[in-house]
């Protein structure tokens, strides 16, 4: 019998000739096919079942609902969604249940999230649920940024305006950032950008701690000042070249302050803002995140694309036409903050950051204020 076989499976031990016959007969072994790895998640199932069948816990559906499908991972800490393991069946495990996540998730603490609180200082609800701590460190564009995940958030969907700053050269420049946070745009203005100074504005408590950390993480305290408090009362005046709005959805309680704060010389105002579209975002194609002031040809180069682009356009039409009317805004608020001078404001640069919810995008306009 003659049996056709895939050598590259094959491990032949011994291969001997039979007397007279000119046949061969081998002794061979067959690799076993290895077994498809398991993933995090069936790991995590498998575990929890044997957990469960140790304390007597009956793995109903509701139960395996109560596990988590995905998660987020913060060094060596785990932040699991909201909703689970928060069935009271799962207390008879005691801390054990967190052993065994944190085995089959490769962590040693775990915490859970909930919605950001509309406390003023935008919260996080996160609770700790198995660890000592929850300060995490996270690495972004060679940036260190560290915080404590149950008291701070960290913005990580706006990574295209952090590496717009990155690309500025404020080298001769003083920036102030009237919406400091833990310096999600902070730290790019003095890493990257290398402002020769900047002024940091930020009234929540817990994120004064760790931007001070940030900015001896990174080697850079000596070219900032921290302000603790309401922008409207510590920012200082008449030292900026240009200021930062880093607050969404709206900024606008902060124009009159970043007006104050630009020197007598003017400046640049990086407004960012939720401008909410009738366009229907599932009909909006974004090959293109920005686009520069009228005369600069973009909007010809875009047309010359297919239909979901030019509805794009309307959408930047939409755009434009904000800046355009805050333009008007932020003339009076110059004229009132430095009333000994004339203002032009034009606008510079739209820069498109991300779909913040439905017919609602995040923008960012760059304003020029020069005196005339």
């Amino acid at each position: 019998m003659i049996c056709n076989c895939n050598t590259d499976s094959i491990n032949f031990v011994t291969l001997k000739t039979l007397p007279m016959s000119g046949y061969q007969i081998a002794q061979v072994m067959f690799k076993a096919k290895r077994p498809k790895p398991k993933t995090p998640y069936e790991e995590l199932v498998l575990s929890l079942t044997d957990l469960a069948h140790k304390y007597d816990i009956c793995m109903t559906e509701e139960l395996q609902r109560d596990i988590p499908h995905h998660w987020e991972k913060h060094g060596d800490l785990v932040l699991l969604p909201p909703n689970c393991f928060c069935n009271d069946t799962w207390k008879k495990a005691g801390e054990e249940l967190w052993s065994v996540v944190c085995k089959c998730l490769h962590c040693s603490r775990v915490a859970r999230k909930d919605v950001i609180s509309a406390d003023g200082f935008r919260t996080p609800q996160v609770r700790l649920l198995y660890g000592d701590t929850g300060w995490v460190e996270h690495k972004d564009n060679r940036i260190r940024y560290t915080y404590n995940i149950t008291k701070c958030m960290f913005s990580a969907g706006n990574v295209t305006e952090k590496l717009r700053i990155a690309k500025f050269d404020c080298s001769n420049e003083t920036v102030v950032d009237l919406y400091a946070g833990i310096g999600y745009f902070t730290l790019p203005y003095l890493v990257h950008a290398k402002a020769r100074h900047l002024h940091a504005c930020e009234w929540n408590p817990d994120a004064v701690e760790a931007l001070k950390k940030n900015l001896h993480l990174n080697g850079v305290e000596d070219r900032c000042t921290v302000h603790h408090g309401d922008n409207r009362k510590i920012c200082p005046k008449n030292v900026a070249d240009r200021v930062n709005l880093g607050l969404i959805p709206s900024s606008e309680d902060g124009w009159p302050v970043a007006c104050a704060a630009l020197k007598t010389t003017g400046g640049i105002l990086h407004v960012h803002y939720n401008i909410e579209s009738k366009i229907k975002q599932t009909e909006v194609s974004d090959t293109n995140n920005s686009f520069e002031g009228r005369g600069s040809g973009c909007e010809n180069e875009i047309i010359r694309t297919n239909d979901s682009v030019s509805k794009h356009i309307d959408r930047m039409k939409v755009w434009t036409e904000w800046a355009e009317k805050t333009c008007e805004t932020l003339h009076k608020l110059m004229c009132i903050a430095h009333s000994d001078r004339k203002w032009t404001i034009s606008v510079l640069h739209i820069e498109h950051v991300k779909s913040y919810a439905p017919h609602v995008d995040h923008v960012v306009v760059d304003f020029k204020c020069c005196p005339i």
